[in-house]
């Protein structure tokens, strides 16, 4: 799997844009800025689903736009990411002078230990984390693990949203952390760090 980072204008976050070699199909995880992220595919690629690891504002603020280009594009959250994308006060938008409720027609609930099946040879396991806010989930594609805002290396969680619970965030740190042993990490925010 080819994983490209995105470093979106709103509050530095990350969006990753994930293909398979030779393929037009693309999968992100997390949507911001999206001129960028079409910048990195072929014209003729497809978008077929974003991953989203929380719905706050900084990670979905181009999701629109994206199933506005990609009509078939499918979204994955939590059942919780899922009110949330519906609702410019619980995604933070609101507050950011651009309130966004979701304009697409395909939304998949994921939960634990599910796994949805990109290609032949991949698949992306779903873990809860939540904490940060309580639609967190993290993805384990091959040897990649899509923390969202529920570990950033070097950085302490923020638990100060109505929706944040400070002791699942330390759980989800902490399980994080194991998964990521020997893997990649690709946070919300900041650099990709080899996990040792």
């Amino acid at each position: 799997m080819i994983i490209e980072r995105v470093v979106n204008q709103i509050l530095n976050s990350n969006t990753y844009v994930l293909h398979q070699e030779g393929s037009l199909d693309y999968w992100l995880v997390d949507i911001g800025d999206i001129t960028p992220v079409l910048a990195l595919m072929p014209a003729n690629a497809k978008v077929k689903g974003v991953f989203l690891t929380h719905t706050h504002f900084d990670h979905l603020y181009g999701i629109n736009e994206l199933v506005r280009l990609n009509p078939d594009c499918a979204v994955y959250t939590s059942e919780h990411g899922k009110e949330g994308l519906y609702s410019d006060k619980l995604n933070y938008s609101r507050y950011h002078g651009s309130p966004i409720v979701f304009q697409g027609e395909t939304v998949i609930i994921v939960k634990e230990g599910e796994r949805i099946e990109l290609s032949k040879d991949c698949v992306v396991q779903v873990y809860e984390t939540p904490g940060h806010d309580w639609s967190c989930l993290t993805y384990l594609i091959d040897d990649a693990v899509f923390s969202g805002d529920s570990f950033l290396p070097g950085v302490k969680v923020f638990t100060k949203f109505l929706r944040s619970d400070k002791e699942q965030a330390i759980l989800s740190e902490n399980r994080i952390i194991e998964i990521s042993h020997g893997r990649t990490l690709f946070p919300g925010h900041g650099d990709v760090v080899k996990m040792y």
